[in-house]
């Protein structure tokens, strides 16, 4: 019994078409690499907005809140319940302890923008304490059992 080819005896070309598979999986591995290693990241600076917060960077600020209750307005100071007259020199203290000039402040949405303002004169008046607000808190709803 003689074996027989399954191919013709001349099969032309037809072991070439390997090679062109590898030379195209090298080119695109050559053109993909090339684009992936050109990509940079680009910084962008978006001028400045009245709804777009100022960095902190590495600062630690003493965080004053205000919060509006029936009675009147709350302030407190890292989570302490101050009172209003004693609220300048606590946050002088607390800068002094913590190394900064800054003061991030927090203030209810439900408290009046006079007693805002009374907050931030109270802080202005201390010597190179910079300002910063934080955001208007969003009470929280009461739930109905």
């Amino acid at each position: 019994m003689q074996l027989k080819m399954s191919l013709p005896e001349r099969p032309g070309w037809i072991f070439v078409i390997p090679g062109f598979d590898f030379m195209a999986l090298l080119l695109a591995l050559v053109m993909f690499s090339g684009v992936v290693a050109k990509e940079s990241y680009v910084e962008i600076k978006l001028p400045p907005s009245e709804f777009r917060g100022v960095r902190l960077g590495d600062e630690n600020p003493v965080v004053v809140m205000l919060k509006g209750t029936a009675s009147g307005s709350v302030y407190y100071v890292e989570g302490v319940k101050v009172s209003q007259a004693s609220l300048g020199g606590l946050v002088l203290e607390s800068a002094e302890k913590r190394g900064t000039k800054a003061v991030a402040i927090k203030v209810d949405s439900g408290v009046t923008m006079a007693a805002r303002q009374v907050l931030i004169n109270t802080i202005a008046k201390l010597n190179g304490i910079r300002i910063f607000e934080g955001y208007r808190r969003k009470e929280e709803v009461e739930k109905v059992p």
